[in-house]
């Protein structure tokens, strides 16, 4: 069985999309944390998904939200 993939996504959001957004990132199954960041991102999210597979159809899904203007994804790299 493959190990779980975990990955932070940093999000560029609409002005005003970012609260709403971050209401519905932290109801997703796949959002362990979701935070309003400062600096050149607007949130960060924790996302924990069963494989790279999961976790790319994860990310695809939410690029298609509108108040999603940019997303860059980190996969953390893992050592037992």
């Amino acid at each position: 069985m493959a190990a779980e993939v975990i990955a932070y996504l940093l999000i560029l959001t609409t002005s005003e999309g970012t609260e709403n957004l971050l209401s519905n990132l932290r109801a997703m199954p796949e959002v362990t944390e979701a935070f309003v960041i400062y600096g050149d991102w607007d949130i960060i999210v924790r996302v924990k998904a069963g494989s790279l597979p999961e976790l790319t159809k994860f990310v695809m899904e939410l690029r298609k939200n509108k108040a999603i203007r940019k997303t860059s994804t980190l996969i953390a790299l893992i050592e037992d």
